[in-house]
């Protein structure tokens, strides 16, 4: 190879020598997502090979010293192909780093996980942390006070001591509602189950779209809380068919649903009821997990690229362990709308 001292070797020296772009170096010396795994290889060895030492090559060696431990509720994990694509897009990552990746599955609910994260904590393996889709103020609590390194995945903390990564949640339900909007749609009904601040975040963004279009949000109008209705989310078709019974759904001539698992169970209850979609109904769901592209009519939905989303909140994790004093950042993750044929034009 070359004979460059560290000082004389550039980001351009490593890039012409792996053949590679520039930016490509910068982001996996500097533990960022984007390259793939043999590129990257290649590039950390070229680098080692040639004598760079810059601060971010030290913190990869840094990060490939730790391992990680991956909390998500076993509840989540097990009933959601969200959660699975989440924690496959850390294990990736994780693994084209070479750094360690153990994932612990505990309660959903409080106190229960609440004592499942002590345990956690007073573990010896445990070193740093990604909480996926685990938020409480009471858990984030106790991970500060231990010191440890940690990183929330798709939830916030709202005292800001922990960094964290969302989709941009707002954002998509203000997408989904547009999409309505713009067919023609006036009595829209927000389907949801807002157990946690990304689903409420959610439901912002369909009241933004509605005030936009000149539509007063009224809350008893157009929210049907799955919740209130004393049903969970895979319960949808039981809430929407007693929802008609009782009238309430008379002027509504759409639904965005705030996951899609919530809208494959407002079409069945639709259709149990003697409905069409789209036919007499429009229905709009959001993450775009597979069963979605699969279901009759195929759904349209809100695509949240999910393993984009571990990815992230593991670079974002390696960033802390290389320097414990980077101020904390939440970051939204773009969203995109996925046109089916679950919505139809009333213009």
């Amino acid at each position: 190879m070359t004979d460059k001292t560290e000082a004389a070797v550039t980001l351009q020296d490593i890039a012409n020598a792996a053949d590679v772009s520039v930016a490509s170096v910068s982001k996996v010396l500097n533990n960022r997502p984007g390259v793939g795994e043999e590129s990257r290889r290649r590039i950390i060895g070229i680098a080692d090979e040639m004598g760079y030492q810059s601060r971010a090559s030290r913190g990869h060696s840094a990060a490939k010293s730790r391992d990680i431990t991956i909390v998500t509720p076993g509840e989540y994990y097990s009933n959601s192909q969200f959660y699975g694509d989440v924690i496959r897009g850390v294990l990736d990552e994780a693994k084209s780093q070479g750094v360690e990746a153990n994932v612990r599955l505990i309660a959903r609910d409080l106190p229960e996980a609440e004592s499942d994260i002590a345990k956690i904590l007073g573990d010896t393996v445990t070193s740093a942390i990604l909480l996926v889709g685990l938020d409480y103020p009471e858990i984030i609590e106790r991970i500060v006070q231990s010191g440890f390194p940690t990183v929330i995945v798709n939830g916030t903390d709202r005292s800001m001591r922990l960094s964290s990564i969302t989709p941009d949640n707002r954002s998509a339900g203000w997408l989904a509602t547009c999409h309505l909007l713009d067919a023609g749609h006036r009595n829209i009904v927000h389907v949801t189950f807002p157990h946690r601040s990304s689903l409420i975040r959610r439901m912002d963004g369909f009241r933004d779209a509605l005030e936009e279009a000149g539509i007063q949000f009224d809350p008893a109008r157009h929210v049907l809380d799955l919740n209130k209705e004393g049903v969970r989310d895979f319960e949808a078709a039981l809430a929407i068919k007693q929802a008609l019974k009782a009238g309430r759904l008379a002027d509504t001539t759409a639904f965005f649903c705030s996951t899609d698992l919530v809208a494959l169970g407002v079409m069945e209850g639709l259709k149990e009821s003697g409905y069409s979609v789209p036919g007499s109904y429009s229905v709009v769901g959001l993450d775009d997990v597979p069963i979605a592209l699969y279901s009759r009519p195929p759904l349209t939905t809100i695509r949240i690229d999910r393993m984009e989303l571990g990815r992230v909140g593991f670079a974002m994790l390696q960033e802390r362990i290389s320097n414990p004093s980077l101020s904390v950042r939440h970051v939204d993750l773009g969203v995109t709308l996925i046109e089916r044929h679950t919505v139809s034009s009333l213009i």
